[in-house]
């Protein structure tokens, strides 16, 4: 199947460049969200359905998966290595759209705080196949990763095609550059007036950089807001300002007569102070908005990512008029079969 998405509009040399899959079901809706808004005694707040993004396993990492998969498809690999946090919802949709394709997936993993969605995620994981690598810490990433290319060397005679946490490179990030010119055609089109922000989680960033280059790229003033979630060592701006160079020289293959006005990324504020004790512990504003969303929207979003950017929307929301976004990027996909299989799995092993 042809990969057709705004951006093939954008860069008509996409397809000589990159060769992305067609995984995800594009274009997400975007919603008023009325409940949320009543609440709030707003009429001006809507959201981004990236939970609708697959029926497999949605949420945004789909996105940068069409991209990635392809590479390692092109490339001709046959076991794919990941990472993430416990609790990873990039390493799950990796796995899950890899096995789709026949790539079986590695992940290393560090230890977050456990929570019932993290022990649903390690069942997920074993039901999916994934062959884990734990770690005990996350500052261990690189050592650990080091060690589990190096075993899937020796155990299977090749290297495994190598995809960075939360698929947040340049190529990863393209699925979000994408993204951003998405939002741009359904503002055109009249579905929602051009918000003044847009939330998102900040992890590894490559969702809230590629939303901002396409949105720049679509020529809209509104500003993603990047709500950190992970440690500075991670999230910060001299990293994304490097990620934006990178993911520069990658558009610049794909038109060399791209020129911009400002740097890329310029309309990307970090914010900050929702992330609380750190990487997936819950905060008391977090669990608000995951509470309000629920019983409001009847969307279920997670603590570790949406919550927390949630709760930074919602305080927007409060204080400032105008129209604003949220992004959900937390996949909606019921993920009940994986878990069962996993507890199979684990039965079997312990007979």
């Amino acid at each position: 199947m042809v990969w057709n998405r705004p951006l093939n509009l954008k860069f008509s040399t996409l397809s000589r460049v990159v060769h992305p899959l067609d995984l995800a079901d594009l274009p997400t809706p975007v919603q008023a969200l009325e409940g949320v808004g009543k609440k709030l005694k707003r009429q001006d707040l809507w959201i981004k359905r990236d939970d609708l993004s697959s029926k497999l396993y949605g949420g945004n990492k789909v996105r940068k998966l069409e991209f990635l998969l392809g590479q390692a498809r092109d490339r001709g690999a046959k076991r794919i290595l990941t990472m993430g946090g416990t609790g990873s919802n990039h390493l799950l949709a990796t796995a899950l759209h890899g096995n789709t394709l026949g790539f079986k997936t590695i992940g290393v993993v560090f230890n977050q705080p456990i929570t019932e969605a993290v022990r649903r995620k390690l069942l997920a994981y074993e039901g999916a196949n994934v062959e884990l690598i734990r770690i005990g810490s996350k500052y261990n990433l690189v050592a650990g990763v080091a060690w589990g290319l190096l075993k899937s060397r020796l155990r299977y005679g090749s290297m495994p095609f190598l995809i960075p946490g939360g698929g947040s490179n340049s190529m990863g990030a393209l699925g979000f550059v994408n993204a951003g010119l998405e939002l741009a055609s359904q503002i055109q089109e009249g579905q929602l007036p051009e918000p003044h922000a847009v939330f998102v989680p900040y992890g590894t960033g490559g969702t809230a950089l590629g939303l901002a280059a396409g949105l720049q790229l679509a020529g809209l003033s509104c500003r993603v807001k990047a709500v950190r979630v992970i440690d500075r060592l991670v999230a910060n701006r001299p990293r994304m300002d490097l990620f934006a160079k990178a993911l520069y020289r990658l558009l610049k293959r794909l038109d060399p007569s791209l020129h911009l006005v400002n740097a890329l990324g310029h309309n990307l504020d970090i914010v900050q102070g929702y992330i609380g004790r750190g990487y997936g512990y819950c905060t008391d504003e977090a669990k608000h908005a995951q509470e309000m969303f629920m019983h409001e929207q009847g969307l279920k979003l997670e603590l570790t990512y949406t919550a927390k950017a949630a709760a930074a929307f919602l305080d927007r929301a409060e204080k400032n008029t105008g129209p604003i976004l949220f992004w959900n990027t937390y996949s909606s996909s019921d993920i009940q079969k994986w878990v069962d299989a996993g507890i199979r799995k684990a039965g079997a092993k312990n007979a």
